[in-house]
């Protein structure tokens, strides 16, 4: 299945109203073990899971991709909110009371031209963060 197949299971499940809020990423594998040698230094990385992240008014919602789990951040349980971006990366950091999560997102991903809009549409609004 396509990411945007993915996303519009998400949209439909979940009734999403405004779509062109919705940007994809992963969170930020940690590493785990290194193990060097002579020749290479081998390190092995948490799994990476893949999200749609989605901003409005309220606060942060993350999707699994499959659609199975969610979880809303509201932007009153944010302390930080920090978004960053080197070429087509970027990183998000939220911090609350309780955790502080880090998530990696994509400006351009092939065959998902809505990414880039959704993208500069969030950037323009401050990703809704109002603090």
């Amino acid at each position: 299945m396509s990411i945007t197949e993915q996303m519009n299971k998400v949209i439909e499940k979940y009734g999403i109203e405004k779509p062109e809020q919705i940007i994809y990423g992963t969170n930020i594998p940690m590493p785990n073990a290194v193990l060097p040698t002579p020749w290479k230094t081998y390190i092995r990385f948490d799994g990476t899971q893949n999200y749609f992240f989605y901003f409005d008014e309220e606060g942060f919602s993350i999707f699994t991709t499959d659609g199975e789990a969610a979880a809303t951040i509201p932007w009153s349980a944010v302390i930080d909110f920090k978004v960053s971006h080197i070429a087509i990366i970027g990183k998000i950091t939220v911090k609350t009371a309780e955790n502080t999560y880090k998530f990696q997102t994509n400006r351009f991903v092939v065959g998902c031209p809505w990414i880039k809009p959704n993208t500069k549409l969030l950037e323009s609004n401050n990703y809704f963060y109002k603090k």
